[in-house]
């Protein structure tokens, strides 16, 4: 039986991404600004080399701030790959026994429970996205259901 398109879409925060990105653009363009300020201001401390480091710094904010924006999970046959801040992890659909998210809010994002007794966070799905964050865990639960029992047959 062919999944249909849709069921395989990536699993992304929205309100994270669009505060994480415009963040990184804000970041980016004002740690240049202060840099080239500063130097136009004649303080004496500051020099040329203290520019390029501020901007390096900005640069490096900005990057990781887009790091948070590309967080996501990407459901597949084969299973599903998980990519949060700072490890990206492949599973199977057989190592994934459930997910757990609480309706009130307790936890900022679900977590799969897997079969080695252990839990991993999928921050793609953020409880900040209200209704949605349970559109989708709940779309989660149903892949994880679905392809779980195919693989079993």
């Amino acid at each position: 039986m062919a999944p249909a398109e849709s069921e395989f879409r990536v699993f992304r925060p929205r309100q994270v991404r669009i505060i994480s990105t415009v963040g990184a653009v804000m970041v980016f363009i004002g740690f240049a600004v202060l840099s080239i300020a500063l130097l136009v201001v004649d303080w004496d401390p500051w020099t040329p080399l203290d520019v390029v480091w501020m901007n390096l710094l900005g640069i490096i904010f900005a990057a990781a701030l887009l790091r948070v924006a590309d967080i996501q999970a990407r459901p597949s046959e084969s299973g599903l790959v998980v990519k949060n801040m700072v490890r990206t992890r492949t599973f199977a659909w057989g190592q994934i026994l459930g997910v757990a998210f609480s309706p009130e809010g307790d936890d900022p994002w679900p977590t799969l429970d897997l079969t080695d007794g252990t839990t991993y966070a999928v921050m793609a799905i953020q409880h900040a996205d209200g209704p949605r964050a349970h559109e989708e865990c709940q779309r989660l639960r149903m892949l994880i259901a679905r392809w779980t029992h195919f693989k079993e047959e």
